[in-house]
């Protein structure tokens, strides 16, 4: 009987923790979907039946309209989400102090995963700016300006691979994930990874174990974004040891071969041996370094080309029109320069409307690092200090309101400065905004660009029926933007 009544009061223990905060929000005056005990309002952050954007989708479509901000609750932790862009432009750029850090800092283990805890999106405060200083640099015009004749080389490639293979089907999140590691890989260590020429090169290998996320590491981050308080003892892996030894030993070959042949190229590699001279930094600062460009130029620019080639194939008009903006641009090798890519304007419309459909991250969050207010139109919520504020990209580049019909591929809704309007309102934000805004973004900008148009100079692209878009569904499995069953494509040559 007493062993009955221990097992009850313990149930009821953890029922009465797990439930503590489901009135926070009703105590604000702040709207709130009811929660469910253990899950809170976010059942697949644990479950992973479905991506979690889903249960983000619920949240978003209940209240948007009715309110500017609405409280949820993750397992048993109080979050805030915002509904409005002019809120989120709030957090992002005007209040930025008060939201400079993100849920991810010191989640990290910096034992086990030095080159990953040394990576800007890991820190903050004062580390964070520092090294975003350091690496800032490495993305100026100027410096980009002179990777792109190695870009060129790998479009080359890939233009070639496809023509070899035409009868075949591609999937394309793999084709352009073999573009994208081609491209950094050369333009950070200034290698040819062979993407084009191996099946299964080393390089590539080791990126995709870098992105893979495992079971392990969505437990821990489902306990940490849950329980904040067990942050200090609960760390977060991303990298195995296999994969951080290869990239050190890799850096410290390129290091090597270039100073026993004097060789000196504008890479950023090239920028991380300037830091070193400057700085001082250890071999695992470098690695970290590289690791940093190489996150930023592969994975994410990968899943982004691959959807603006899907929508490009589905929609023959868009293909057509776009098409005719880049045969007028491009040389004699297909190819377009590096000015003429950054003043063409429908290119830039078609990618960021797939970036609007498709963004590879399709949420962010700050930490409020100090109690503030947000208001809109007379409604008022106070932030406190510790608290977890949700934005939800995707919901709000789906938005009716924000996005006349946002289901269709219309690059033409960003025509006469649109688009410039549309991010300055942060009703558009792929790449973030404000001083935490993706450090790669000009870097993902210019190889997407030159990529898209490359392929469609040379290429009519079609949806193979392999695509299961009926509609496209989200892999529960993956942090990013990944659909089930995968993007497949049929490509035509053209004569050109």
């Amino acid at each position: 009987m007493i062993f009955i009544l221990i097992i009850l009061a313990l149930i009821v223990s953890v029922y009465i923790y797990l439930t503590w905060n489901f009135d926070y929000w009703q105590k604000r005056n702040v709207p709130a979907p009811k929660a469910t005990p253990f899950f809170g309002n976010t059942p697949n952050n644990f479950l992973r039946k479905q991506h979690v954007t889903y249960d983000i989708d619920k949240i978003y479509n209940e209240f948007k309209g009715k309110t500017p901000f609405v409280g949820f609750i993750q397992t048993r932790e109080p979050q805030l989400m915002l509904l409005e862009p002019e809120v989120v432009k709030d957090v992002l750029i005007r209040k930025f102090n008060a939201f400079r850090n993100n849920p991810f800092t010191d989640m990290i283990d910096p034992k086990n995963d030095p080159l990953f805890a040394q990576n800007p999106f890991f820190l903050k405060d004062e580390e964070w700016k520092e090294k975003r200083a350091e690496i800032t640099p490495a993305f100026t015009i100027n410096r980009l300006k002179v990777l792109y004749p190695l870009i060129q080389d790998v479009l080359l490639r890939m233009v070639k691979y496809i023509q070899d293979k035409i009868d075949d089907t591609f999937d394309a999140r793999e084709l352009c994930a073999k573009y994208t590691v081609d491209v950094v890989s050369n333009c950070i260590f200034g290698i040819d990874a062979q993407s084009f020429v191996k099946e299964k090169p080393e390089i590539r290998e080791m990126g995709r174990k870098l992105f893979a996320p495992s079971t392990l590491i969505f437990v821990k981050m489902f306990i940490v974004n849950s329980f904040p308080f067990l942050k200090k003892f609960v760390k977060v892996q991303f990298s195995t040891f296999e994969v951080q030894q290869f990239f050190v030993d890799l850096m410290k070959q390129t290091l090597k071969y270039r100073e026993e042949n004097k060789i000196q190229r504008e890479d950023f590699l090239d920028h991380v041996i300037q830091l070193r001279k400057k700085k001082n930094l250890d071999e695992t600062a470098m690695a970290s370094h590289t690791i940093s460009f190489f996150t930023d130029g592969f994975e994410t620019s990968s899943i982004a080309i691959a959807h603006a080639l899907y929508e490009l194939a589905k929609n023959k008009r868009v293909q057509n029109k776009l098409r005719e903006e880049v045969n007028k641009n491009c040389d004699g090798n297909g190819l377009v320069s590096f000015e003429t890519l950054n003043e063409m304007s429908y290119l830039d419309q078609c990618f960021y409307e797939a970036l609007r459909m498709h963004p590879p991250a399709m949420f962010t969050s700050r930490i409020c690092d100090e109690t503030v207010d947000l208001e809109f139109e007379g409604k008022k919520v106070t932030v406190d200090k510790g608290m977890n504020v949700f934005l939800p990209i995707i919901q709000m580049h789906y938005d009716p309101e924000i996005f006349l019909e946002p289901n269709k591929f219309h690059p033409e809704r960003f025509d006469d400065g649109e688009l410039k309007n549309y991010r300055d309102r942060c009703a558009l934000i792929p790449f973030g905004n404000g001083g935490r805004q993706c450090l790669g973004m000009k870097f993902a900008l210019m190889q997407s660009k030159a990529a898209l148009a490359a392929i469609v100079h040379n290429f009519e692209i079609s949806v193979n029926e392999k695509t299961q878009d009926n509609p496209l569904v989200l892999d529960p499995n993956e942090f990013l933007n990944i659909k089930i069953g995968g993007l497949w494509l049929n490509f035509t040559r053209l004569s050109v």
